[in-house]
């Protein structure tokens, strides 16, 4: 099967499964509506690791350096929240001052940023569509668009990135995150790969492509039904980058690594995770 023939299918299938997300609250869905503008701008500053645990404080001028390109002097500036909904990330950039236009395949996810522009009392856009098709925008309009943990939805990252070129102002930013596929295995839970009670283990092929999850429902790279999800090799992330036209400024691993809190350590294999394997890569190019 060309997984591209059926990529209406896979959207949909991706749809249907956010806005369950949505009705379930999970954690990707939660509004944050409890930010204050002090803990954003030392966000922003590369002071703060995050809103999400394990977080904490960080001393990395490079980081800082990296995040003030990104979030610095963001008043008036018009920037894309792309497969961002839920009302996280656009809540940020709004404080920061930005003109927020957020995109998004699931409704109830768009609701969130409805809501937390409701609750601290800023204006936002909303547009339900796939981040592979953009055309409802016009070119060059944003300054900046930011891509959380989003594309791994994506058969092929290039559509979206020839999209992103599109949409950007020249010299714009596009900041977009990636799972990092050196250790998505880590994540999957069968007799292969995964937690074995002492570590995370990793002994399946490095292979891209979809994921799957066999009959006994377990998660691997070659056998069962889809998920709707993707591993993207290094050589999909960055080389398509510059295939559309970017310039690739920085790279920086999961923040959460560089962090050394209580959460770190805990019983709980997940959060015990961060400070093991490094789940997460962020890309930040300019057009």
């Amino acid at each position: 099967m060309d997984i591209m023939e059926n990529i209406d299918e896979i959207i949909l299938q991706n749809q249907k499964q956010w806005d369950e997300n949505v009705d379930s609250a999970e954690q990707y869905t939660v509004p944050w509506l409890d930010l204050d503008i002090d803990s954003v701008n030392a966000f922003a500053e590369g002071k703060l690791s995050g809103f999400h645990k394990p977080s904490g404080n960080i001393n990395i001028p490079m980081l800082s350096k990296i995040r003030k390109q990104l979030y610095g002097d963001l008043k008036g500036k018009k920037v894309l929240c792309l497969a961002s909904g839920g009302g996280q990330q656009s809540a940020v950039f709004s404080l920061l001052g930005a003109d927020v236009t957020v995109a998004d395949i699931s409704q109830g996810q768009l609701n969130g940023d409805i809501r937390a522009a409701q609750h601290y009392g800023y204006e936002i856009k909303t547009v339900l569509c796939s981040m592979m098709d953009l055309s409802v925008f016009e070119a060059e309009t944003f300054d900046v668009v930011y891509q959380p943990v989003s594309i791994c939805f994506v058969p092929d990252v290039l559509p979206v990135y020839r999209e992103v070129y599109r949409v950007l102002k020249k010299g714009g930013i596009y900041s977009v995150s990636h799972i990092n596929p050196a250790t998505y295995p880590a994540d999957f839970d069968n007799e292969i790969d995964g937690w074995d009670g002492t570590g995370y283990r990793i002994s399946s092929p490095y292979l891209g492509g979809a994921l799957r999850v066999d009959k006994d429902g377990n998660e691997n790279m070659t056998d069962g039904e889809l998920t709707g999800e993707f591993r993207h090799l290094f050589i999909d992330m960055f080389c398509n980058l510059t295939e559309a036209g970017f310039i690739i400024k920085y790279v920086t691993e999961d923040e959460r690594n560089f962090v050394r809190t209580e959460e770190n350590h805990s019983e709980n294999k997940l959060e015990r995770g961060y400070s093991v394997i490094q789940r997460y890569i962020d890309i930040l190019s300019v057009k």
